[in-house]
């Protein structure tokens, strides 16, 4: 997975991107999200890649629709983390329960902490419900 560590490798990028005018765009419409930034200080990489990983779900939902939004997708995911699967997903939540988590709250506590961004949390929230009723 690539990161960006900084808005100077977001505006370095964008340099490299310029012939490809979607990504070239793209990257500016990043560079504004990063910059509404409620805090003042220079944004950290974690902040960056909240903001990239937000465009990316965007483009992902609206890839079915819009080549542009597939096109941004595709280019996107090398900077994604790599989502959990379903049954890596509940495994991980069985083991949460095994460990004393009791509910919700604590269980999503549990997984922003360790696998933050790396899963979908409508489907960690289903995933949740079940094995609590079990």
């Amino acid at each position: 997975m690539k990161t960006f560590n900084s808005v100077a490798e977001i505006h370095a990028e964008r340099q490299n991107q310029k012939e490809d005018k979607v990504i070239y765009t793209m990257l500016g419409v990043l560079l504004g999200e990063i910059d509404r930034l409620p805090t003042r200080a220079t944004p950290t990489p974690e902040q960056i890649y909240t903001v990239v990983n937000k465009m990316y779900n965007n483009a992902k939902e609206m890839a079915p629709y819009s080549n542009q939004s597939l096109i941004e997708m595709d280019y996107l995911k090398q900077y994604i983390k790599e989502q959990l699967t379903v049954e890596k997903l509940t495994d991980i939540i069985i083991c949460l329960k095994l460990n004393g988590c009791k509910n919700v709250g604590e269980f999503m506590k549990m997984l922003n902490l360790n696998y933050k961004g790396q899963f979908d949390r409508k489907v960690a929230s289903g995933i949740i419900n079940n094995v609590l009723k079990s």
